[in-house]
């Protein structure tokens, strides 16, 4: 055979095979509903429960917000006039912000002695800031351009030191998982700025990649990701490539933050400053927070501003009761030192868990829910119930609606577990404790039970009187409309709900006959076309249409009445709205519903649930 043309050949089938392989490539995509839909999560962050987030950088020296987020100082001093004229003043008008990195020194940085204090908090994982919304890498990298500088990261300015490479050999020393927050945006990138599909593909993928390939963190904290969908941050791909190709594959825990796909898409739900109220415990979701109201360290801030060991215990307590995790957040000065109210707030959680720690790790979340208890909550595991008691003065409980064998109840006590007296009626368990073995914050109660116990997960009347449910209690009778978390604060709404054939119902249980006070829990705001919500909250929406005048029916039980929309003052924060009176005139169950009248005004109403209190106050 003619040489010629065997050579002809070889290169034809080469360039064949190169054009099918390039085209493959470019027809392969990836989408989040096969890459979660085939995905399990890994089962270490269910146990763990509870982690330390760390936010430091170069903000952290001018600490600087009158009242919130102080990482947020560059882009304060261009938006908020108080921020610019603390800015002006203390700073100087022609100061760049750039400048902070050669004043974040951290000469007092101790890696080791964090570590320490985090493994004595009962962390059982890490989470810092490796690039935050200013860009700045905590890690030596070529990818460290900004503004005004090519030499933004923590290796070339301020401490000279690989941050998370130190503070990972340190945590990884003593057992802890150690993890990365992530922002997908920067905010005077200049390719950012010029051309953001570019930004996406040169700068935010490789960066990352870079990142994850050199320190294989257990979790990825992602943020900044609202000025673009997931598309335009090309998110499945690089979600591919995370779980089926990084170092990590195997590992790593990431939450929602992808690109407007929160409460949808994510191994975990996100819920920032939202006190573990408005989730669900059917997906792993995460509570993160600052001890006080800034993640980063905040010079504004005074001992009022910070949450106490029992506010914090009790958060905690119920986050686990609701299936979550709880991410707690330090913020370091610009030397390196942790703030002394935040180290005693750790050591004072870590000395709970040294007693009570057997209810957090490893625990799944209250069997009742979405059913709420006033007292506090329940975590479970196999064969035991664990009653989180929220009131320190309570030294009897009744929980109706269980059928359970009980074997035994203990009381965790730092001085030695006690023996507490109960009783099953077999619909009901009655206990009887000291109140002196109380912890100030949180007190457990741990009950041996047989398997298979059933529990009534219908809402139910108080001891203090009052009904509350929420819309995820509520059944959606149509396609279209769903219950949501938005994952910051309060934004837990009905979404997609515009047609008006679909309408809501539930059932609740009353205990006491009387009159009540009904409210409708929602936002709602008139003006047309606003845009609101902080850029932090991610939970950016343009509104077409105001939901305000608009008419419902709702019954409650016997009664029946139309609502009218009011206007709340805001499109995102809910607020409770007296809509009425009702009378119940028998205990026991009752339904719920909730129907739009078919006009335009209703849609877009952000709904989010039910308050009933009594007239007079009830106790039981």
């Amino acid at each position: 055979m003619n040489s010629t043309f065997i050579q002809q050949t070889t290169l034809l089938l080469a360039l064949t095979l190169g054009l099918c392989s390039k085209l493959i490539a470019e027809a392969t995509e990836y989408d989040f509903e096969t890459i979660y839909g085939e995905r399990e999560i890994p089962a270490w962050f269910n146990k763990d429960k509870f982690g330390i987030f760390v936010v430091w950088g170069p903000y952290s020296v001018p600490s600087y917000k009158k009242d919130g987020y102080a990482e947020w100082y560059w882009m304060e001093t261009v938006r908020t006039p108080d921020t610019t004229a603390f800015h002006n003043r203390v700073y100087g008008e022609d100061f760049a912000y750039e400048n902070f990195a050669d004043m974040f020194t951290a000469e007092l940085w101790d890696p080791d002695f964090w570590c320490d204090l985090f493994v004595a908090s009962g962390a059982k994982y890490v989470v810092t800031t490796a690039n935050y919304h200013d860009g700045f890498a905590m890690w030596p990298t070529e990818y460290a351009k900004t503004k005004d500088t090519d030499s933004w990261n923590s290796m070339e300015r301020g401490p000279m030191r690989d941050i998370i490479g130190e503070l990972n050999q340190a945590g990884e020393a003593r057992g802890l998982k150690m993890g990365i927050y992530y922002s997908l945006y920067e905010w005077y990138h200049p390719l950012w700025l010029e051309d953001k599909e570019r930004f996406a593909t040169e700068w935010f993928h490789p960066k990352f990649k870079e990142v994850v390939t050199k320190y294989k963190p257990w979790h990825i904290f992602f943020d900044g990701e609202w000025h673009q969908d997931y598309k335009g941050w090309k998110s499945e791909e690089l979600a591919h490539w995370l779980y089926n190709e990084s170092p990590v594959k195997d590992t790593v825990v990431t939450n929602d933050r992808w690109g407007r796909v929160r409460g949808k898409w994510g191994d975990v739900y996100e819920s920032e400053y939202g006190g573990g109220k408005y989730t669900r415990p059917d997906h792993p979701w995460q509570e993160d927070r600052g001890i006080g109201k800034s993640y980063g360290y905040n010079r504004t801030e005074s001992i009022y501003d910070y949450d106490s060991r029992d506010e914090l215990i009790r958060m905690f307590s119920g986050v686990v009761g609701g299936g979550g995790n709880f991410l707690l957040c330090v913020g370091p000065t610009a030397d390196g030192r942790i703030p002394v109210i935040m180290q005693e707030r750790l050591l004072q959680i870590g000395e709970w868990l040294k007693t009570n720690g057997v209810a957090i790790y490893g625990t799944t979340a209250n069997p009742f829910w979405p059913r709420k208890f006033e007292w506090g909550t329940i975590s479970k595991k196999p064969g035991k119930l664990f009653l989180h008691i929220h009131e320190p003065k309570m030294e009897q409980l009744k929980i109706k609606g269980i059928k359970a064998k009980v074997n035994s109840a203990q009381l965790l006590n730092v001085a030695g577990n006690q023996p507490v007296d109960f009783e099953n009626d077999g619909n009901n368990l009655s206990f009887n404790w000291s109140k002196y073995l109380n912890d100030s914050a949180v007190t457990i109660i741990e009950l041996d039970v047989d398997k298979g116990y059933e529990v009534d997960k219908t809402p139910r009347q108080s001891a203090s009187g009052n009904i509350e449910f929420d819309c995820w209690t509520m059944e959606v009778h149509g396609d279209k409309a769903y219950p949501n978390y938005g994952g910051y604060q309060n934004q837990m709404f009905m979404r997609d709900w515009s047609d008006p054939e679909e309408y809501l119902t539930g059932e609740f249980i009353v205990e006491t006959p009387g009159k009540y006070k009904v409210e409708l829990i929602y936002a709602a705001l008139e003006k047309k076309s606003k845009e609101e919500a902080g850029e932090q909250t991610g939970a950016r929406r343009k509104r077409g249409n105001t939901p305000v005048g608009g008419q419902l029916t709702l019954q409650l039980g016997d009664n029946e009445q139309v609502v009218t929309i009011e206007n709340v003052g805001s499109a995102v924060t809910p607020k409770p709205v007296s809509v009425g009176d009702v009378e119940f005139t028998r205990a026991g169950i009752h339904t719920f519903s909730l129907k739009p009248i078919d006009n335009e005004n209703w849609k877009s109403f952000e709904f989010q649930g039910i308050r009933i209190t009594p007239q007079v106050s009830l106790k039981q």
